[in-house]
């Protein structure tokens, strides 16, 4: 596969992902506060750290998150339709993590409050890959 096409694609599935706000509305909210989302284990090194953790650790939890946002496509059908009948484009969502250890998949990091894979470029044609 040539990146060009790849490429595309990628473009293609984000527009068709935003685009369903435009003409099949904007998702459901999922929460109204903080405490009806998910929380995060976390843990606190006591000791002496140095990549690894030598002593005793404290685990505890950081409470959940729960998100204003948006639909993009949503927002730009009512700027078109000139303020008439505009529909509501708001939603709440809970976050997915707060910071990169929140992220339980291989090579993840938090980004937007969402878990996002890594891609890498191979040298031999150009290509993304995740992981």
């Amino acid at each position: 596969m040539n990146t060009c096409l790849v490429l595309s694609m990628i473009v293609l599935s984000l527009a068709i992902e935003q685009s369903q706000g435009l003409f099949f509305g904007t998702p459901s909210s999922v929460c109204n506060s903080d405490s009806q989302c998910p929380s995060f284990g976390r843990s606190e090194c006591l000791g002496t750290s140095f990549i690894f953790c030598f002593g005793k650790s404290r685990g505890y939890t950081v409470s959940g998150r729960c998100l204003n946002r948006s639909n993009f496509f949503c927002a730009a059908g009512n700027f078109l339709r000139g303020g008439r009948r505009n529909r509501n484009c708001n939603y709440r969502e809970c976050a997915q993590c707060l910071q990169n250890s929140d992220c339980r998949g291989y090579d993840q990091y938090c980004s937007g409050n969402t878990c996002n894979t890594r891609t890498q470029t191979n040298p031999n044609n150009g290509i993304q890959v995740s992981g």
